[in-house]
């Protein structure tokens, strides 16, 4: 057992994760995976891009009919509400049919188990879902001079589909032709380079920025080549989009008129780290998103992720709780799910 201090110190740590058709005739559409879900399986798929001598860590959550014992989660979990998920179980088979595959891009020094209640909610729909560790952006790893480098997300990303396409245990059961996405904070940034979106003036927005949060000294900020930052990062394999609160600050409003992918934004005015006005209604306004929510000024940042534990709000009872986080991650989850399985057909 972790003692009261002990929890305290780590509580604070983890507090980093915070820091974004047409139909088809009936014979040619894919049928959605429609099944009953006895359980949540998940597992960490370890992978290295030795094109960028760089780690991408991914955690994989799939439909199974295994309902072994709940593996015990570690320490730092501890503080976060989790699923009910069975560790390193077997992938449910369906026969002739495969499992659209879903994304997910946490947000400045998140994690990949940021949104463990979202995929919950996908998996028992059918999907199979993947969440990225961005190597320097996370809590676990980070290192403001890597987390400059934000496009390496757009590539993590790129990297993490053609891995899990070849994945001896999971290649065969994802349908290639239906993949989505969802990005959270930073993570949605990610996702509008990965819809076709590009980057201008890079240099003086990470100047700006960084003269905001003070992470680095500017003089290094001042030698990095940031021209790498506006090139296109444009997936095609990714058909669809969800945004949680997505910053936008690196692209110009007619960059976002160049995406065709369906997206689904949601959003809040009482957003305190990317401002409303600042981010999600230049999307409103640009972007038109298929659907879209935005929630009022009672609702922060961080609503959009995992609820916290007792042992969390013991270990920091002056944080704010969202009253209403339950039921909007149940909105949020349920439109999330229903949003795919009609964009992905």
């Amino acid at each position: 057992m972790l003692n009261c201090g002990a929890m305290r110190s780590l509580f604070l740590l983890v507090l980093f994760c915070f820091g974004s058709l047409q139909a088809m005739t009936r014979a040619q559409q894919p049928a959605v995976v429609q099944l009953e879900i006895s359980s949540v399986g998940v597992r960490t798929l370890r992978f290295e891009d030795e094109t960028r001598s760089r780690p991408v860590l991914v955690e994989l959550w799939y439909p199974t009919a295994q309902n072994d014992p709940i593996a015990e989660l570690e320490p730092s979990e501890l503080l976060w509400v989790h699923p009910k998920e069975v560790r390193n179980a077997s992938l449910a088979a369906v026969e002739k049919k495969k499992y659209p595959l879903v994304l997910i891009s946490h947000g400045h020094r998140g994690d990949r188990r940021n949104f463990s209640w979202l995929a919950s909610v996908l998996v028992k729909r059918g999907f199979i879902v993947a969440a990225i560790e961005h190597h320097g952006n996370s809590w676990h790893s980070y290192d403001p001079h890597v987390s400059l480098r934000f496009w390496e997300r757009a590539r993590d990303i790129s990297f993490a589909i053609t891995q899990l396409l070849k994945d001896p245990n999971f290649g065969k059961s994802v349908d290639p032709n239906r993949i989505g996405f969802v990005g959270f904070s930073l993570g949605g940034m990610t996702g509008l380079s990965l819809a076709g979106a590009k980057a201008e003036n890079v240099k003086q927005i990470a100047m700006q920025q960084q003269a905001r949060f003070k992470e680095i000294e500017t003089e290094v900020v001042e030698k990095i080549d940031f021209t790498e930052a506006q090139q296109s990062f444009q997936e095609p394999r990714i058909r669809a989009m969800v945004l949680f609160s997505p910053a936008t600050f690196v692209f110009p409003s007619a960059t976002f008129k160049k995406i065709s992918i369906p997206v689904a934004l949601f959003a809040s005015t009482g957003d305190e780290m990317l401002p409303f006005k600042e981010h999600a209604s230049r999307l409103l306004e640009h972007l038109k998103p298929t659907k879209q929510k935005v929630y009022g000024d009672q609702v922060r940042h961080d609503v959009f992720v995992n609820l916290k534990s007792e042992a969390g709000w013991q270990a920091r009872p002056q944080g704010t709780k969202h009253t209403d986080q339950v039921a909007i991650h149940q909105e949020v989850g349920e439109t999330t799910a229903s949003f795919f399985q009609q964009a992905l057909k």
